[in-house]
């Protein structure tokens, strides 16, 4: 029922009417009875009443008590009192209980509750309302104890939604809430934790409808205006509520949006306007069918979508989850876009915004970092860092410290093995998706992570001529075979051996993988960026119909030798990624390797049938990781896009001029060079592989 939709047959609370009509029977001489008179003498009364219930309770006398009670009990939906009518009799009683505020410890929890529980919020009058705001206000001040409670009652009004022709007093019950919360907050700073505490137990499950998840999420950012200290805590458990729908969609985008789609808007749902009307409760409802989202909790495939099916046989869930995702995803990009206005009276970026990255980084690192199956949400990082230079050399120097040292990569103790994928998964990634990194950042990571390899073969040679020298002398090193494994030719990528006396690729991918992890990044960002890493013969940027004789910077020299090393990284490298590497370099006249590719395929036909037995290991589940996880791969949710495609750099054939961004963006929907990349350099392909902590718990039992 709305609130603006009185009940013409509703009368006052059954408690209210007798006791005023006590009072009406205790006027002042004739003198004295003025309607001024009259209100002082009925607020004494009320005063007194109060008084007298709340000492009664302690001795057993609980009459008076249960009535004051019920005064305050209200519901929107309650046919027994029109708003108006509730309004007229507890503004009577505010002043009776804000005089005895200091009394209301815990033996009243019954009152309390149904002080701050009422609707109260929805009242059409403000001058009411304020009123009792202030007795709130008055009861947490007197009893931080009930800061926690308070905090509850009051956080639940975020997901309050009405009609759309009632959009004006959503919105009015939204400010009142956060007037208060401010108040709160200002009176009390340490309420802080508790308000965190409310907004994440509050928080609709990933299976809530899109509008009631939009709405939260609304307010709860919003309370950041005020609570900036609470930024990472809250922050935080929004991307984590993000990334819990995040990880159900298993499905390309595009194959679940209707041709006649508005970006403006997802399943019916005008996500500018803020405003939503609640979902209906009614199981019998026709549109209850249309609107289910509860597939988070089905045993099934929650994204409705198996790989034998085919589009007729998609559900309308994975459309639902899709839609959801980019609902709260768009809604934090806005925030994320007001609070990050460049200053026009200065070129620099803010501190406010310097802090904002590094709280997103910072979160990231915990949250994202660790979850491969994470399709969208690391993207928040990506646009942050167009922001400013530093911010993309900031987060590209955070993942590079994450790989680690190449003579510690294979030490227990250190950064998870799983990780250092990551890691590298995403340096690589951001490169050659970042737009807005410049030819500089691109050469200097190149270089750094060519450097790294290089070491950890120089580091490898070594340990093999210590075994080698070891063997001569007593037994073998224990390093020894473990890189002569990584040497032969003999080596099974599916993890079973050629023969009894051949190592398996599990054991050696396990040992190895940063190594084939960090060599996967560099030749995937040359394929992306090799423009970047090349000049025309006599200087000066390339020209694609010209590709002969390219002169190419100092950062790649080392490529080669990483490629014709023992370790023989592209067999341990995606097959995808490593025949577009040799395609690339072939046509730019860079390196010519497909004999590798040829000879590592020879040798994985002849070991298919064995490895086809074996039990999948923990090194092969990594390396499932390392070939399916391309962190920056095309952003197709159709509204949170709309924040990534300016920054974002598209895949370009060799020989293809470059676009403008303007042409790029206006043609990318129909560019099949984008649906021919997406097979070729494996567009994301989530795999159902385990999280990185199960991962990294297997690998340090086997380590």
């Amino acid at each position: 029922m709305s609130i603006t939709q009185a009940d013409s047959k509703s009368s006052l609370p059954n408690l209210s009417r007798p006791i005023l009509r006590a009072v009406s029977q205790r006027r002042r001489p004739a003198d004295d009875a003025s309607s001024g008179a009259t209100t002082i003498d009925k607020a004494a009364f009320l005063h007194k009443f109060t008084e007298s219930a709340l000492q009664q309770v302690k001795e057993g006398n609980h009459e008076k008590y249960s009535e004051l009670v019920k005064v305050f009990l209200y519901s929107q939906c309650d046919a027994e009192q029109s708003p108006e009518q509730y309004v007229s009799s507890v503004t009577q009683w505010i002043s009776a209980v804000s005089a005895n505020v200091s009394a209301l410890d815990v033996s009243y929890r019954e009152l309390l509750n149904a002080i701050l529980y009422s609707d109260w919020i929805t009242a059409p009058d403000d001058q009411f309302v304020h009123r009792y705001s202030t007795l709130v206000l008055q009861i947490v001040s007197a009893h931080p104890a009930w800061v926690s409670q308070t905090m509850t009652a009051l956080v639940r009004w975020f997901a309050y939604g009405v009609k759309p022709a009632d959009v004006a007093m959503a919105r009015a019950v939204h400010n009142r809430l956060h007037s208060l919360l401010e108040q709160v907050y200002r009176a009390i700073p340490t309420c802080g934790a508790s308000l965190v505490a409310a907004i994440a137990d509050a928080h609709p499950f990933r299976d809530a409808k899109t509008n009631v998840q939009v709405l939260f999420l609304q307010n709860a950012l919003r309370t950041l205006d005020y609570a900036v200290v609470l930024r990472r805590d809250v922050l935080y458990t929004v991307l984590n509520r993000i990334i819990q729908v995040d990880v159900e969609v298993q499905i390309e985008v595009e194959d679940l949006r209707p041709d006649n789609e508005e970006a403006s808007s997802i399943n019916g749902y005008a996500l500018e306007e803020g405003i939503f009307e609640f979902e209906k409760d009614d199981e019998s409802d026709e549109d209850e069918d249309e609107e289910d989202d509860s597939d988070s909790d089905s045993g099934s495939d929650s994204s409705g979508f198996s790989p034998s099916s085919n589009l007729g046989e998609i559900t309308f869930n994975a459309e639902q989850v899709v839609a959801k995702l980019d609902a709260i995803m768009s809604t934090l990009f806005g925030w994320l876009e007001k609070q990050t206005e460049p200053n026009t009276a200065s070129s620099e970026v803010s501190e406010a915004t310097s802090q904002l990255f590094l709280l997103f980084l910072d979160i990231f690192n915990s949250l994202v970092l660790p979850t491969f199956k994470s399709r969208y949400t690391q993207f928040f990082v990506f646009y942050l860092c167009s922001k400013d230079s530093g911010f993309a050399d900031y987060f590209l120097g955070t993942m590079v410290g994450t790989i680690g040292d190449p003579s510690h990569s294979t030490s227990s103790g250190q950064v998870p093995i799983v990780a250092r994928v990551a890691a590298a998964s995403y340096l690589s990634s951001f490169v050659a998706r970042a737009r807005y990194l410049k030819g500089e950042g691109v050469r200097k990571v190149m270089g750094g992570l060519v450097q790294w390899a290089g070491s950890y073969i120089e580091w490898q040679e070594k340990l093999q001529r210590d075994a080698e020298e070891e063997l001569k002398r007593r037994q073998p090193h224990p390093w020894a075979r473990t890189y002569a494994q990584a040497a032969t030719s003999s080596l099974n990528p599916a993890g079973g051996p050629r023969s009894n006396s051949s190592p398996t690729l599990a054991a050696d991918f396990e040992r190895h993988a940063a190594f084939y992890a960090v060599t996967q990044a560099i030749i995937y960002m040359f394929c992306f960026r090799w423009r970047d890493m090349a000049e025309a013969p006599g200087g000066g940027p390339v020209i694609e119909s010209e590709l002969e004789n390219l002169q190419w910077c100092a950062e790649v020299e080392g490529i080669q030798r990483i490629v014709f090393s023992k370790l023989n990284p592209l067999r341990g490298c995606s097959s995808q990624i490593a025949n577009e590497f040799a395609r690339v370099a072939s046509q730019t006249s860079f390196m010519f390797c497909h004999t590798v590719l040829q000879q590592n395929r020879r040798t994985s036909n002849e070991s298919k049938e064995q490895s086809d037995s074996e039990v999948p290991s923990i090194g092969n589940q990594i390396r499932t990781e390392l070939e399916t996880f391309f962190p920056f791969d095309p952003m197709l949710l159709p509204i949170s896009r709309q924040y990534i495609d300016g920054i974002y750099l598209r895949w370009q054939e060799v020989g293809e001029e470059l676009s403008s961004s303007s042409e790029e963006d206006e043609d990318y929907d129909n560019d099949e060079d984008n649906a021919n990349i997406a097979h070729q350099m494996v567009a994301m392909s989530i795999s159902p592989a385990r999280p990185l902590s199960v991962l990294h718990s297997h690998v340090l039992k086997s380590s």
